[in-house]
C-alpha cells in the first residue's frame, strides 16, 4: 500500500479571533465536481476548539476560501457535555439527511478531560449545522465507563455502524494522568441511540501501546471492510503513527499496520514527529487521506494519494 504525499495543504494561523492556530481532525463533505467543503476544528486563544469550514479544490488540491465564523460552536450551557470545545468526528450523508457527529470537551479536577459525542444537522444542504441534543448521543455508560470520543459511522444495509475511541482507565506514570483507549463498536437503527459491543474491537498490539483512536471505516465489497487509524506507543517511538485493518464483518479485525509502513514522518518539515487523525474519501476513483502531523494538528492538515498499480 503505497501512499504519495501531496503536501500541507491548510495551515491556518491568527485568521480571526476564533481560529488561531490548529487544523484538527480535518473531514470533508463532496459539494460538486470537484469542489468538498472541508471541517476542522481550530483553537481560539484560550485553547477552546471549534468547527469551521473551508473550501478544497481537488483539481489542484489548495483550499480556495475559508469560513471566519464557526459551523458549530461549544455548548453554551455550564457543565454540559460539550463546554470547553468541540471537533468534528464524521459527516453521514443518508436518506436524504446530513448528519455532523462531533466530539465535545469537558475539562476535569483529578484527570484532564473527558469527551463524548454529539449529533447536528443540516436542514439546508450543509449551509449551516444545527445541534439536535443538548447532551450527547454517545458517552460513557456501564461499558464505557471512562469517555468515548471521535468516532466513524456508515450506513450500511439499513443499519447506522459507528467505531468510536473509548477509554478503558487512566493510569498515574511520572506523577501525570495517562489515558489508555483502544476502538469499539455499537449500531444503532436511528443514528442515535445506540447498542454497543462490550469489549474493544481494534486492541493494543504490544506492552507499549497505549492510544488508538480516530477510525475511519471504508466497506468496498459486500463483505469486506478495511480501516485507518491513529495509534502511538512503539518500543521507541510514542508519537502517533497510521495503523490499518481489516475485517469480513466489521466487529472482527485483523491488524495489518505493517502496510502502513512506507506511511510515515518526514525527515523535516511539518510532519516530522507524528502523523495522526486519518480521513480518507474517494474522488474520481482514487483514494486520497487527509491528516494531521506535528502536535496534534497545530502544523495544519496535509493530503495523501494511494498510488495506483
Amino acid at each position: 500500500m503505497q501512499w504519495k504525499k501531496l503536501g500541507c495543504i491548510f495551515a491556518p494561523h491568527k485568521l480571526s479571533d476564533y481560529i488561531q492556530e490548529y487544523a484538527r481532525i480535518p473531514i470533508v463533505d463532496h459539494l460538486y465536481g470537484d469542489m468538498f467543503a472541508l471541517y476542522f476544528g481550530a483553537r481560539d486563544c484560550t485553547n477552546r476548539e471549534r468547527i469551521f469550514r473551508a473550501y478544497l479544490n481537488m483539481s489542484t488540491y489548495t483550499i480556495t476560501d475559508i469560513d471566519r465564523d464557526p459551523i458549530l460552536d461549544f455548548g453554551e450551557t455550564l457543565g454540559a457535555f460539550d463546554d470547553n470545545g468541540i471537533n468534528p468526528c464524521c459527516i453521514v450523508n443518508v436518506n436524504g439527511r446530513k448528519l455532523l457527529y462531533y466530539c465535545g470537551w469537558n475539562i476535569h479536577v483529578k484527570i484532564p478531560f473527558t469527551c463524548a459525542v454529539g449529533l447536528a444537522e443540516s436542514f439546508d444542504g450543509g449551509k449551516t449545522f444545527v445541534k439536535l441534543f443538548k447532551g450527547a448521543v454517545l458517552d460513557r455508560d456501564r461499558i464505557d465507563y471512562q469517555f468515548v470520543a471521535v468516532n466513524d459511522v456508515i450506513y450500511d444495509n439499513n443499519i447506522f455502524k459507528t467505531w468510536y475511541l473509548s477509554c478503558i482507565e487512566w493510569k498515574i506514570e511520572n506523577g501525570k494522568p495517562k489515558h489508555y483507549y483502544n476502538i469499539h463498536y455499537a449500531e444503532s437503527l436511528d443514528g442515535i441511540n445506540w447498542n454497543k459491543l462490550d469489549g474493544p474491537v481494534i486492541d493494543f498490539k504490544n506492552e507499549y501501546e497505549y492510544a488508538i483512536s480516530t477510525p475511519r471505516v471504508i466497506k468496498d465489497e459486500p463483505n469486506h471492510y478495511k480501516m485507518w487509524y491513529s495509534y502511538r506507543g512503539q518500543k521507541h517511538i510514542d508519537t502517533y503513527r497510521i495503523g490499518y485493518a481489516e475485517s469480513e464483518d466489521g466487529i472482527h479485525w485483523i491488524r495489518k499496520d505493517e502496510a502502513m509502513s512506507s506511511f510515515d514522518v518526514s525527515e523535516t518539515g511539518w510532519d516530522s514527529e507524528m502523523i495522526c487523525y486519518p480521513y480518507l474519501f474517494k474522488h474520481n476513483d482514487r483514494l486520497y487521506m487527509l491528516y494531521n502531523g506535528n502536535n496534534y494538528g497545530k502544523t495544519g492538515c496535509g493530503l495523501a494519494v494511494l498510488e495506483q498499480n
